[in-house]
């Protein structure tokens, strides 16, 4: 409390009275308030404005501006309920902003900003720092981003467009699941497919996973035996009745399937000559031993193609039969395929491969043909 002037008189109190500093009434016009003694203070007063030339303060710290520069300090918490112009903004601290905040200039942010609620941006940002949305993050616009990381779930219900390079999962165990039935890749380059060496990928029915898989598994597999010699003079193929009949082992041929659902077509022409007892053989085919393509209603006589021979009166002729059949092994381990030729009851008849009976008995090339015969072994997949 100051010094009251109670029984003071005027001359001995006078120099601590306050006035204009031109002793004249308040006014429109900012005057300096001085003392008694003609010291001006800092403060100045009008009848429409208050002003100091120097720093100001409330409560020492509590709020201070500084004369020189501007520089506002609040120590306490700033209410604002109405609108708010501020071409900067520097906070040191935490802000809280509990209402709607428009900027309408640039904002540059050297510290972190944390926004617990809606974030809308309607203008064109630019953010150069690691940026965190804990939110929900709405963009109704068109966004460039140099570079995204997102830690958590993402969701986009527009179009995304990507102009760079893009780069989904950092490791073998990330998922990238694909809804759409409707996938175009316009722009590929039609290239050469090395089978040998290329992968390709394909989606695997169980789990609907895209798999890797070796170019070769989608190269068919041919295997051929082809036999361009021929049966010596008195020693043809002669039939039997034994099992599947007389293997024509010149011709036999082996195939690996890759898959168990595969099929294996087989192809057999044999050329061949005979002397006698013709029409009473035929062909059979057997997988691992086993008959295949037989047909065995009615009669012991049996196979899957004839043996149509020629006639005595034609020696210097070669005959024909082409087979062809469609197995499925069900099998990935080696299967063999082999040409039986056989007889029943009575008539054995046998034949010589790829050149006439005249050529055989008589050395005569010149006079009659000779030719090869063979085995072709085709897989397919299913």
């Amino acid at each position: 409390m100051g010094t009251p002037l109670t029984g003071s008189s005027v001359a001995s109190t006078y120099t601590g009275l306050l006035k204009n500093t031109d002793n004249s009434t308040v006014g429109a016009t900012l005057k300096a308030i001085s003392d008694g003694s003609g010291n001006d203070s800092a403060l100045q007063i009008s009848s429409v404005a208050v002003n100091t030339t120097n720093d100001f303060s409330v409560a020492t710290n509590k709020l201070t501006v500084a004369a020189a520069s501007g520089n506002t300090a609040i120590a306490g918490t700033l209410g604002v309920t109405g609108a708010t112009s501020l071409s900067s903004l520097a906070t040191s601290g935490a802000a809280t902003i509990g209402g709607a905040l428009n900027v309408t200039g640039a904002i540059t942010l050297t510290g972190n900003l944390t926004v617990p609620g809606n974030l809308a941006v309607t203008g064109t940002s630019t953010l150069t720092g690691n940026t965190a949305v804990t939110g929900t993050l709405g963009v109704t616009g068109a966004s460039t981003l140099a570079s995204v990381g997102v830690t958590g779930n993402t969701t986009l219900t527009g179009d995304l467009a990507a102009n760079g390079n893009t780069t989904l999962g950092n490791a073998g165990t990330d998922t990238l699941t694909l809804n759409s039935d409707n996938i175009t890749v316009p722009n590929l380059t039609p290239v050469v497919v090395d089978f040998t060496a290329d992968n390709v990928l394909i989606k695997d029915a169980t789990d609907n996973k895209v798999r890797l898989v070796a170019g070769t598994y989608f190269t068919p597999q041919v295997k051929q035996t082809i036999y361009k010699d021929s049966t010596a003079s008195g020693s043809p193929f002669v039939a039997t009745n034994v099992g599947s009949g007389t293997e024509i082992t010149v011709l036999t041929t082996s195939i690996t399937p890759r898959y168990t659902s595969s099929t294996v077509l087989v192809s057999i022409v044999i050329n061949y000559s005979n002397q006698q007892y013709a029409n009473y053989g035929v062909f059979r085919i057997t997988r691992n031993n086993i008959p295949i393509g037989d047909n065995n209603v009615g009669t012991d006589l049996f196979g899957i193609a004839p043996f149509p021979g020629i006639a005595n009166t034609s020696n210097v002729s070669l005959s024909t039969q082409f087979i062809q059949i469609l197995d499925s092994p069900a099998s990935t381990s080696a299967v063999t395929y082999r040409i039986h030729f056989y007889y029943a009851r009575t008539y054995i008849p046998s034949m010589w491969l790829n050149k006439s009976y005249y050529d055989v008995t008589s050395g005569q090339s010149e006079a009659a043909s000779r030719v090869s015969s063979s085995m072709t072994l085709q897989e397919y997949f299913a």
